[in-house]
């Protein structure tokens, strides 16, 4: 029979690993929380100024908070695979691609018609959107490793499993 302390260490084993294999999502959770914000303010704007291009970032808002939940769900049920996540990623990258593009183009005022064509505002635009793309580029690599077992935190997850038991 189990003694109070021994099912209380028992508790906290279960505890730390569920702790441990949810955190390997840490900077997915960051990433798309600041995502979800920039484009969130993206569509403000873009309402205060009646564009249609506000279908983009509401697309874009309604992927992260599907990525959101599905993080959410990861501290009950582990999986190495996010769909939304996934998917989030993929169209963030072709998004900021397309975006970065159309800042050079006559495109620039159906993105950005709250803001004036200059060289200063594409000068912004174009270095938050340069850094956007690091970020999603990262997180996409993050997630193919996670994917496939090969990040830093599972071989922690695993040291720590050897340890324990």
């Amino acid at each position: 029979m189990n003694t109070p302390l021994e099912s209380q260490l028992k508790l906290h084993k279960k505890v730390s690993l569920t702790n441990l294999y949810f955190n390997r999502f840490l900077a997915v959770r960051y990433a798309t929380a600041f995502f979800l914000f920039i484009n969130l303010y993206w569509a403000v704007f873009l309402m205060g100024s009646f564009s249609i291009a506000i279908v983009l970032p509401i697309m874009l808002i309604i992927l992260a908070t599907l990525t959101s939940f599905e993080q959410i769900k990861l501290y009950r049920n582990h999986k190495n695979h996010l769909r939304y996540a996934s998917l989030f990623y993929q169209i963030m990258l072709i998004s900021i691609i397309a975006l970065i593009v159309s800042i050079f183009t006559p495109l620039f005022h159906f993105f950005f018609p709250f803001l004036k064509n200059s060289q200063e505002a594409i000068n912004i635009l174009l270095g938050i959107m340069l850094t956007s793309l690091v970020f999603t580029i990262l997180i996409l690599i993050k997630l193919k490793k996670i994917e496939r077992n090969e990040d830093k935190h599972f071989k922690r997850i695993q040291a720590y499993q050897e340890i324990i038991n």
